[in-house]
Parts: structure tokens; C-alpha cells; sequence
């Protein structure tokens, strides 16, 4: 699926696997990205996360963000819209060049602001 986030189009892959997804899974929905328009962007959401070893070879700079089940509970529990959340991974991606920001760090009390 897709959608808009801004004036920005995003591209949505979304896995409920019972094990954290690691680089293969990154690779082929980034490829799948490659073959889009160059100004679309990407969110993987998966269930269970991402492996450290996975994210750490998908690499960083890349045109897709990230988010688990966790940032997805956090939202709805802390009542944070998920439009919120998507803008800080964005913003938080594009200073770092990392993926994936756990929800938690972009709004706890040191990390980000509510």
C-alpha cells in the first residue's frame, strides 16, 4: 500500500512475523522502493522489530523509515498521533542517517519533545 505524509507518497510494508526482521527483509522492500519514482519513500513496520545485526547491514541513508510494535503501542497508549510520530522518525532519520528510532526515544523526557 501507500500513502501521503505531508506532500510526501510512502510506500508500506508491513510484516507480523513472530521473529524480529533482519537485512534480507530491509534489502527487498528497499529494491522495491528503487523501482518507484525517485521522490517516494518508504516505511517497513514490523511487529516483533528489527535485528541489531540487520539493521546495522541494511546500512543507513536510505529512503525508508522503520517502526515495530512497540512504537505503535506507544503511540496509542501516550495518545500520540501517529502522524507525530511518523514527522519525528522522519526528521530524527534524516539528522542520523538511522532507520530505525525506537518511538520512546523520539518523545521520553530527554530525548525529544512531546
Amino acid at each position: 500500500g501507500s500513502f501521503l505524509l505531508g506532500e510526501e507518497t510512502y510506500l508500506l510494508e508491513a510484516k507480523w512475523h513472530s521473529q524480529p526482521t533482519g537485512v534480507a527483509d530491509l534489502h527487498v522492500f528497499h529494491g522495491k522502493l528503487d523501482q518507484k519514482a525517485a521522490w517516494a519513500r518508504g516505511l517497513f513496520v514490523s511487529y516483533n522489530g528489527f535485528t541489531t545485526e540487520g539493521l546495522a547491514a541494511f546500512g543507513s541513508g536510505k529512503r525508508l523509515i522503520c517502526m515495530d510494535g512497540r512504537d505503535i503501542y506507544d503511540a496509542l497508549d501516550r495518545q500520540i498521533p501517529l502522524k507525530a510520530v511518523l514527522e519525528r522518525k522522519v526528521r530524527r532519520a534524516a539528522e542520523t542517517g538511522r532507520p530505525f528510532i525506537p518511538s520512546r526515544e523520539l518523545f521520553d523526557q530527554h530525548g525529544g519533545s512531546r
